[in-house]
């Protein structure tokens, strides 16, 4: 399924949203339709076995709190530049609107215009956070989960942990890994103090949280995605 979460204020349908964001089910959650191109994408990614050396693996765990914070970064990096440029441009149109209202103050339709710009401009935001808040209230439940990353020359892997317990259920299903190719992936990193936020083809976001990985595993992980990054890894502040 081919989705941008950065249109329409990163406010896609709020099953795919979550179903992207963190490639996990959702109990109570309908499969979202399916697009063949990214199938045959995800299932090459899933079929290939890494040729490089193996860097390093680490196992992590992602925080509620931690998701948020990282769905943030995305919206500034995709989001809220667009939120800005219609801010920008319904408040020139309501300026207009103003300057008529003053000329004009009995024409009504002016009024009703005026009003339109400022739903829309509220609207624009208000979908952004309110996305935001359903994706984080949906992923509470995956808190617990454990992962296991690794780093290979060519590829990362990144793969669910499953206990014994879970391995023994009777409706147990295994999740195939996810690995990333280094060659052939739309692939951007944003890096700040608490965390490293890896984006894949702007609509699928996994959190390493650095509460967890050594400073050797970080110094690794840094300058191997550095290297075959360059300008699509960003360094921030919080």
């Amino acid at each position: 399924m081919k989705i941008d979460i950065s249109k329409n204020n990163g406010g896609t349908d709020n099953e795919e949203l979550v179903e992207k964001f963190y490639e996990r089910d959702i109990p109570g959650m309908e499969e979202p339709e399916v697009d063949e191109d990214m199938i045959s994408e995800a299932e090459e990614e899933q079929d290939y076995k890494p040729a490089g050396k193996l860097l390093t693996s680490f196992q992590y765990n992602v925080t509620n709190e931690e998701e948020e914070k990282a769905f943030t970064v995305f919206q500034q990096k995709y989001v809220y530049k667009r939120n800005w440029v219609i801010t920008g441009l319904f408040a020139v149109v309501a300026l207009m609107f103003i300057i008529s209202i003053a000329k004009n103050p009995g024409g009504y339709i002016n009024w009703v215009l005026f009003f339109v710009c400022l739903v829309m401009i509220f609207t624009t935001w208000f979908n952004t956070f309110r996305v935001k808040k359903y994706l984080m209230a949906a992923l509470k439940s995956l808190e617990d989960d454990k992962y296991r990353f690794t780093l290979y020359e060519d590829c990362f892997k990144i793969e669910t942990v499953f206990s014994e317990e879970e391995m023994a259920a009777e409706d147990f299903v295994p999740v195939k890994p996810r690995i990333v190719r280094f060659d052939d992936i739309s692939l951007n990193v944003v890096e700040n103090p608490k965390m490293f936020v890896i984006i894949l083809r702007k609509e699928t976001i996994y959190v390493l949280s650095k509460r967890v990985i050594s400073e050797k595993d970080q110094t690794m992980l840094r300058g191997k995605l550095i290297e075959v990054l360059g300008e699509d890894y960003e360094t921030k502040e919080l």
